[in-house]
């Protein structure tokens, strides 16, 4: 299993504006996108997943075995993601939220209709899991960080290999409000009262 590397995560908070630019214009231009391939190996004999989307993603980690088999809340790839993401949807579970054609196959198209985020939340930086059979190849498992207004594109795995079970989507809660520091307040406080010394020698 690999871990995430800290370069996405500052990627993906630095390039967030470009990145919408992008993939504004890409969308415009017509019907291009950029496939990312996951882990990315060139050994014929594991498992490869690709993302096709306007704005490419990035593949950030992959492993072995099911991402929420077994125990109840045991997920590898939020042990992965660390602190502050929350499992969305998963395709098999009846929400209407992440939706893949051609479940059971080895290729189809996706989107994601996002629902707002838990109240003084925002939804950050989204990240989708292609999980397969778990048989001969792997990894099982891959996952694609979203550029910044990504919702839709492509999916497959490598031909001659085992079909989609389902997808995952996660997403990063931000809150919505960040709170002035205390030294902020203090900052205020110090300022009302310089005004208010020179209100004094005024009169």
């Amino acid at each position: 299993m690999r871990a995430i590397p800290g370069k996405w995560r500052a990627t993906a908070m630095a390039g967030g504006v470009a990145a919408m630019l992008l993939a504004a214009v890409a969308t415009t231009a017509g019907a291009a996108t950029v496939a990312v391939d996951c882990p990315g190996t060139a050994a014929g004999t594991d498992r490869e997943f690709r993302l096709s989307t306007a704005v490419a993603s990035t593949c950030i980690g992959w492993g072995n075995g099911g991402l929420d088999a077994g125990v109840a809340g045991a997920d590898a790839l939020l042990a992965l993601l660390g602190p502050g993401y929350a499992l969305i949807d998963r395709t098999d579970s009846g929400g209407p939220i992440l939706n893949l054609t051609n479940l059971g196959q080895r290729s189809g198209s996706w989107n994601i209709l996002l629902p707002a985020a838990p109240a003084g939340f925002i939804w950050g930086a989204l990240v989708m899991a292609l999980q397969s059979d778990e048989a001969a190849f792997n990894p099982d498992w891959a996952a694609f960080g979203l550029a910044p207004g990504v919702t839709s594109g492509g999916w497959s795995i490598a031909s001659g290999q085992q079909s989609l079970s389902h997808a995952n989507l996660y997403g990063q809660l931000v809150p919505s409000a960040v709170p002035l520091p205390a030294a902020g307040l203090l900052l205020v406080g110090a300022l009302g009262a310089i005004g208010a010394l020179r209100r004094r020698k005024r009169s």
